[in-house]
This record gives structure tokens, sequence and C-alpha cells, in this order.
């Protein structure tokens, strides 16, 4: 009787010990994703990817339900995730100098004949005697570049209101950021969207210190070129893909295969002539001698158009490396418009692959694909500047404010930056 007593009461401490471990770890990710991401790493290099992944599903699963029971008592209201600076669609500033002037214009039929000049006082006028007028010329006016307009998904005051985010040296805007809550489930899950003209705009890849993994080659910097690390010129960056062991996605830079390329996977491409294109390898883009950069990562997930079915697949090969799609967490992406000319970046927390999905196409995005998921991998940084410095401003001021200029020093893992052209 005393063994079967003793055998409870560890049973009981062992249950009690493993939740307050889970709440903890919960309350770590929570509060502080910075630690949460390293340690996982650091089990992953004791325990192996597969284990460490199986962890952080209950913890997630866990984390949203905590949160969703949060959400209900506090009243069930979404929230944006940042106060937007005016409920109307914002127009793209216009520099002075391109705003439309009058000229005075003398034409023909105003010029004064000759004789007249000496003509008495009570002469008849005649045709030629007409006073001088000013014709007003407009001059050229330059069309302000707007995003897609966007149909709320949710309930999230002022959901899809474009608002001016960033700009160029004259002030026009270059950038706008809105946001969506696609997912009826979680009213919660809110996905940022930036919204970047390509026409100004120039997207680079810069390989991290230690990501993607490769054999060969010169050590890497991990740091953005002086050459556009100044002010006025570096405009914003954001995070890259995958981890090479979550998937071996391909990776060249300048021309070079870092990393092999795999037919049928969600690419990014950057063009000698810096324009870029988004499809399937094998598909939609094949090698090419003018391909300068070339980033992979899982399949499209909005295909020409069109949410890509196995989106609702849930696939841990398919979409997270190790964690399936069905799981919630933090979540990013990239997406081009039809035309070419818009890039978008997409980020948010308590997202599943189908409510990314839904928040992609909604925005304007023709193509997209998926990039890093969980929390602070995932960071999106405008740059401004303060006495002559650049300083980072994290597009989710909460969820992003975990070392957030990263970008400007060097740094461990792949991602983009956006100079002006």
């Amino acid at each position: 009787m005393g063994n079967r007593r003793l055998f409870l009461r560890s049973f009981l401490a062992a249950i009690l010990f493993g939740v307050a471990g889970l709440v903890a770890l919960v309350l770590v990710v929570s509060l502080s994703p910075g630690t949460g991401t390293h340690g996982a790493d650091m089990l992953r290099g004791i325990l192996g990817p597969q284990p460490v992944a199986d962890m952080e599903a209950v913890v997630f699963t866990v984390q949203d339900a905590m949160h969703h029971i949060l959400f209900t008592l506090q009243g069930g209201q979404p929230a944006a995730p940042w106060q937007v600076a005016t409920a109307t669609r914002p127009i793209a500033s216009i520099p002075s100098t391109d705003r439309p002037t009058l000229t005075a214009t003398i034409t023909p039929d105003s010029v004064l004949d000759k004789n007249a000049l000496n003509a008495p006082d009570n002469a008849t006028p005649t045709a030629t005697q007409l006073p001088l007028t000013a014709t007003p010329t407009l001059s050229p006016t330059p069309t302000p570049w707007l995003p897609a307009e966007i149909t709320p998904l949710g309930k999230v005051p002022e959901e899809g209101v474009w608002e001016s985010w960033i700009w160029d040296g004259s002030g026009a805007t270059v950038a706008y950021r809105t946001y969506l809550a696609p997912d009826a489930r979680r009213q919660y899950a809110v996905v940022a969207v930036v919204a970047m003209e390509l026409n100004k705009l120039q997207l680079h890849y810069q390989l991290g210190t230690e990501e993607p993994v490769f054999s060969g080659g010169e050590p890497r910097t991990g740091q953005i070129p002086m050459s556009f690390l100044q002010p006025g010129t570096l405009m914003a960056a954001f995070n890259g893909a995958f981890k090479t062991i979550h998937g071996n996605y391909g990776v060249m830079v300048d021309g070079n295969t870092l990393v092999p390329m795999i037919d049928g996977m969600a690419t990014l491409v950057i063009y000698k002539d810096g324009s870029l294109r988004m499809g399937a390898w094998g598909v939609d883009l094949t090698n090419s001698p003018e391909i300068t950069v070339a980033r992979q990562n899982c399949r499209l997930m909005v295909d020409h158009g069109e949410i890509n079915p196995d989106v609702y697949n849930d696939s841990i090969a398919m979409w997270g490396g190790t964690l399936s799609g069905n799981i919630v967490t933090f979540r990013s992406g990239i997406g081009l418009s039809e035309d070419d000319n818009t890039l978008y970046y997409f980020a948010g927390n308590y997202l599943s692959m189908g409510a990314l999905a839904n928040a992609m196409l909604a925005a304007g995005a023709y193509q997209a694909m998926q990039l890093d998921i969980n929390n602070y991998y995932v960071l999106f940084t405008r740059f401004d500047v303060q006495d002559g410095k650049l300083v980072a401003t994290p597009l989710l001021p909460k969820e992003m404010a975990d070392n957030s200029g990263r970008f400007l020093g060097s740094y461990s893992r792949d991602f983009f930056y956006i100079t002006i052209k």
C-alpha cells in the first residue's frame, strides 16, 4: 500500500513538474523570444531537429490556447498592432519640384499690331489690338504610387488601410503598411503587410556568417556592404528563409550555386538588371546567366493569383521543415504583384499556413512564398536617420523589438535589404 502511494505521489509530482516546465517554456517564448529561440537551437544540436520541433509544437499550441483564453476574457475585441495615422487611404507625397506650375504664355493672337501702338485714343480697336492674355499651361504631374486596395478580412479597426511608412529623400512615399486579420477562428491573429514600389526601390540579398550552410567559398561578413549602409540609401531590411538543415532549399549568389536548386520549390530571383521574379523552379523559372540571386523556401503559397491547395495539407516536410502547416506560430513571407512592380512582405503571430496565404492573396500578391518562421527570426525594420546615423524602426513595435538593429551589423542568418534606386 505504501509503495502504491509513493508511486502515485511520484507520478503526480512528475505531472506537475512537466506542467510547470511547459508553462515556464511558454512564458520564456512569449516574454523573451530571443532566449527561447537560442535555447531551441542549442537543444537541436543535442537532441536533433525533430524532437525539438515536437516540443515547439506543444509549446506553440499551449501558447495559442492561453492567448485565446486571455483574448476571450478581455472581451474578444481584436486590436491593431499599431496606431493608424489616418483613417483614410493616404496619398503619396509629391516633391515641391514636381507639383503643377502655371506658366504665362504669349500666344500669336495676343501680339499687338505695331501700327496700333500709335493709334489715337478714340480709334476703333481691331482684332490685333486685343490685350495680352496669359494661357495657363500645366506641367506633367507624376501619379502618386499606391498599392492595390484591400477588402478587410476581419474586424480589426482600420484594417486594410494603407499607411505611408517609408519615404525617399524627397519625401515621396515608396512603401506603405497595413494589417489584415485572415483567421476567423483567431481574430487576434493579425498579419502586418508592407507594400514596396520596385520602380524606386532595389532588393538585395545578404548571406549570413553561418546560414545558409554550404562548403567552400570565402569567409562571409554577414553584413550589408558599406556602399549601401548609408543614410538616404538603405531603406529597410527583413529576414531570410529557413536554415539549410530544414529543407536544403537552393541558394544562388553572384550567379554561383551555393546550395543546389530543387525543382518545384518556390523561388525568388533577382536578375542582373535588378528586376525580380517569383515562381516554381523548373516551371516558371530556370537557370540563366542573367540570374545573380536565387533563394528557395518550401512551395509557392500563392501561385498565379490563386492559393496553392497544398497550403491546407498538414505537412511537415512541405511547409515547416519540422513544423506542420497547421501549427500556429510566427510566420513571414513575401509576394509579388502581377506586374512585378510591388514587393510585399508579410509577418504575424498565431498564423497557420492557410491564414498567411489568405492575407497574401487579399493584399494583392500574385505569386507568394513563405520565409522564416518563429518569433525573433521574423523581423522587418525600416531605417530612419537620427543625428546622421541609421536607426532601426521595427514593423511590429512589440513583437519585433528584440535586437531590431541586427541587420545593421554582422548577422549569422541570411536576410534581404532594400535600397533606393
